[in-house]
Order: structure tokens, then sequence, then C-alpha cells
């Protein structure tokens, strides 16, 4: 109950009480009446609306001698029994009920984004089939190259260079009638999938827990099909970027320490380190053919040779100085501090012949020089000038070949890597003649990096030519972001080429 203040009656001078001294008592008591009323109202209602009653509930007045008003009283003889971890006032009607229609509404929503993933996976499969050669016609080449193949004569020393070319081919139209059949196959599982999870769902009472789960499975076999056909799809389109002259061809990456001393040639190995690892992950074959050590770790120079499908295509966008900024761990101060290294990169060969045998360099333009060189090879490459560097006077390009026992050997290998260079740059600089080549060498320095590593005070992975960027440095270094920063390049460098094609 809720009981009032007691409140003495004051007396008149002739010891009767006046009515209006009782008006202060009464607008008080008339208050706390509207107060009780408006809680017993909303305590009422509030049960009911939450499936409770009361229980043999009595409500009885209660007269105020003093203000003269019935005070509605609620006294429950039996209260219900409390639910544990549940509060008595909030319970909810049908909790199962609500669960079921959550996991419903939670299955329609994923259902709706399966499908528009197969829309969009769909869309894009169905734009690379339009650009690609018919799959009937590709068997046929195939066809065509292994008859070729299977000539006694095809394998004469004579022949190599068309064997070359031949084996290049067959293995490229092998790999994308297999590319087609994956698509097809692909996009013909994440179809029946789908179509079986709809029928499931148009079924009306039948959502037993066997069926709930082979819904779950379909669908997960829809979600791996999409992906699968996403994935391989826009791997593809950048593909197609890659249709240059020499992007079949195999790749020379050279890294070059720059500013920055010992830190530098750190630099250097964990570049190489990098490179390497987005090559296994890439299935790239990459072989170090030659290194210069640093004075206490790392190195000073590192050759690599990558090969694989468009490996040129592929890494020729790494061509530039690449920055690096950290707390050193070679400054006993532990001060932070900025180094750079720079990557060059040339094709190692070009299987067109004749676009080297129609390609000369007067030797008046090279210097070529012959030392000693170090590794495998017995006493033969410490009392022989065996390595080879040739140097085009005019470009200021140089190449280096140390990995034959023979200088005349490294010398033409040299060689044949230096014209490779210059015509990779003649195309790319769209000059007709070798002697309107300008000089393009790699300074790494600061002003000319094409990528920031920044890992103090934040990390930041930046490439400076497409705004690409990332916050996971060491998944970057890792080798695992890399590819995402290389399609992002070949994209905007398409991009750039179309605006000036529009231009012309």
């Amino acid at each position: 109950c809720f009981p009032f203040e007691s409140h003495s009656s004051p007396l008149t001078s002739k010891g009767n009480p006046h009515p209006a001294d009782f008006l202060p008592a009464m607008k008080r008591a008339r208050s706390q009446v509207f107060s009780v009323g408006l809680v017993t109202m909303l305590l009422v209602s509030r049960r009911l609306i939450m499936g409770s009653a009361f229980n043999s509930a009595t409500i009885r007045s209660r007269r105020s001698f003093t203000a003269g008003v019935v005070v509605p009283t609620i006294r429950l003889s039996q209260r219900p029994a409390r639910v544990p971890n549940e509060h008595r006032w909030f319970r909810p009607i049908n909790s199962q009920l609500f669960a079921t229609d959550t996991k419903t509404t939670n299955f329609a929503l994923e259902l709706l984004d399966v499908k528009r993933d197969l829309e969009q996976a769909i869309a894009l499969y169905e734009k690379n089939i339009k650009s690609t050669t018919p799959i009937q016609q590709l068997k046929e080449a195939v066809a065509d190259l292994e008859k070729e193949q299977s000539d006694p004569s095809f394998w004469d020393e004579e022949n190599s260079s068309r064997a070359s070319q031949v084996n290049t081919q067959f293995s490229a139209f092998t790999r994308l009638i297999t590319r087609l059949e994956n698509w097809s196959r692909w996009q013909g599982d994440a179809m029946a999938a789908l179509e079986m999870v709809s029928a499931m769902e148009g079924e009306e009472g039948d959502s037993s827990e066997l069926m709930n789960e082979e819904k779950l499975i379909l669908m997960e076999e829809c979600k791996e099909a999409t992906e699968l056909l996403m994935e391989d799809n826009e791997k593809y389109e950048l593909d197609l970027l890659l249709s240059g002259p020499f992007d079949q061809s195999p790749a020379r990456l050279v890294l070059t320490a720059g500013a920055g001393g010992t830190e530098a040639n750190d630099w250097v190995s964990d570049l190489k380190r990098m490179y390497e690892r987005h090559c296994d992950k890439m299935g790239f074959s990459c072989v170090t053919e030659d290194f210069q050590p640093g004075d206490t770790v790392g190195y000073k120079s590192v050759d690599m040779l990558i090969t694989g499908p468009n490996a040129y295509g592929w890494f020729k966008g790494e061509k530039g100085a690449h920055r690096l900024v950290r707390l050193s761990p070679f400054n006993a101060n532990n001060k932070r501090q900025t180094t750079f290294a720079g990557v060059d990169v040339a094709p190692s060969e070009i299987f067109d012949d004749t676009a080297t045998k129609d390609f000369e360099i007067p030797e008046s333009e090279l210097e070529i020089t012959t030392m000693r060189s170090g590794g495998a090879g017995g006493q033969n490459v410490n009392k022989v000038n065996s390595a080879v560097r040739i140097k085009h006077i005019p470009t200021g390009l140089q190449v280096k070949c140390t990995q034959e026992r023979s200088q005349p050997q490294n010398k033409a290998i040299a060689l044949e890597r230096l014209k490779a260079q210059l015509l990779a740059i003649a195309q790319e600089q769209r000059v007709q003649e070798i002697q309107e080549i300008r000089g393009d060498m790699v300074e790494a320095s600061w002003g000319a990096q094409i990528r920031n590593y920044v890992l103090h005070p934040y990390k930041m992975v930046k490439d400076q030519r497409t705004s690409w960027e990332s916050s996971n440095a060491q998944a970057f270094l890792d080798g695992e972001l890399l590819e995402d920063c290389i399609g992002a390049y070949l994209r905007h460098s398409a991009k750039q080429q179309q605006h000036k094609e529009m231009e012309e």
C-alpha cells in the first residue's frame, strides 16, 4: 500500500477547523492518488503484454481519514515464479518462435548476397568469353601443333627457335582450354546449387533439421564455385593486359642498393625475399644468378631470373626506386632512417629471333670489361677473367654475366641480354631507331621512388603512381599483397594507354 503523510488539522481561533485549511492536504492527496493510479495501470498493462496475469490478486480500498479519499492498494497473494537469468517483467512470449524467425531472416539475406555475387561473376565470365578465342578453334590449333611436334625433324638443332615458339604456343593454348573448361564447370555447379536452394525455399511446411542442413551445404557449394569463377576471371582480365611484344619473355630483375649504406644492403635482402615469396605464390620460377654481398649484411646487388607465363609483363611495373622508412636496427640510437633500393627489370630473352638478328650494335658503342668471377667453377674462376660486363655508352645501360666458365660464352650471353633490354626500352619509348633510345637508368635516391614502405611511426605501403595503399606492411613484404598492387598498376597503365590513343 502507499500510505499518505499524517497532517495535524489546524484549528481556528474558536477551536473548529476552517475548510480552507484542508486545501493543501487535499491537493497533495489528489496528486498522490493520480501517481499511484498511473503506476498501477502501467504495471498491470505490462504484465498483460508480457503474457503474465495476476494470480488471486485482491484490490482493496483504504480510506484516508485525513484527506477523505480512496486509495487503491494492490496485494498479490501469489507471485509468479522467477525465471533464471531473465527478468520477470521482460520475459518473451515465445523465444523459440523468435529464434526460428531470426534464422530464417539471416538465411534469406545470405541467399540474396550469394545471388548478387553469382550475377556479378557470370557477367564478368560472359564478358571474358566474348574477348576470348572460341574453345573449338583452340582445340584445332592444339591439334595442329601436336602434329608439328610429331615430325622427327622438329627437334633438330637447326629448328630450335621454331621448336621454342611451338612449345610456348602449345602451353599457352592448353592452359587457356583448361581455364575455359573450369569456367564452364564452376558456372554450372553454382547455378545448379542455387536452383536447388531456391526450390527448397519454395516448399512450404517443410523446415526440418535435415532440410536446413542440406540448404547450408548447397549454399556453401554455391559460394565456393562463385568465388573460384570470380577470382579466375579477374586474373584473366589482368592477363589480357599483358599483350605486349615482350610480355611473354622471362624477366630479369636487378636489385641495387642505393642511399643508406648498410641499411640499404639489408633493404635489398628484404626485397629479394619479397619477390621470391611472390614468385612461389604466383607459380613463377625464381633463380638468383649473381649477387654481390654487402660488407656487413644483405647485398649490394642481386641478379634474379624469373621465368613463367607473362613473367616480364607482370614484373615490368616494378622498375624504379623503392623507399623504406623504419627504425634502423643498425643505428646505435635506434633512430628512424630512410633508405633506397633500385629495381631494374628487363626481358631476359626475345623469342622472336628476327628482332635480334635485324638489330646490331656497333662495337664503338660498347664498353666491354672482363674480371674474375667467384662461386662454383674451381680454380678457373680465380685464375681467368671469365666474367664479362658490357656497357652501352649512348644510353648508359650495362649488363654483367658470370654464369659460364668461359669468357666468350659469358660475352655472348651478356650481348643478347643487352639487345633484349634495348629492344624493350625502344618499344616502351616508341622509337624507331636505337640511337633515339634515351638512357633510362634507375636512380635509387630521394624523389625518384615509385613505392614507399613506411614501417615507423605508422605502417603503410603506398604506390606513388596509382595511389594504391595498404596498412598491412608485413603481409606486403611477405609477398602476399604484391599481386593486388601490380594488378592496380596494370589497370592504371591500360587506362593511360587508352587516353593517349584517344588523344592521338
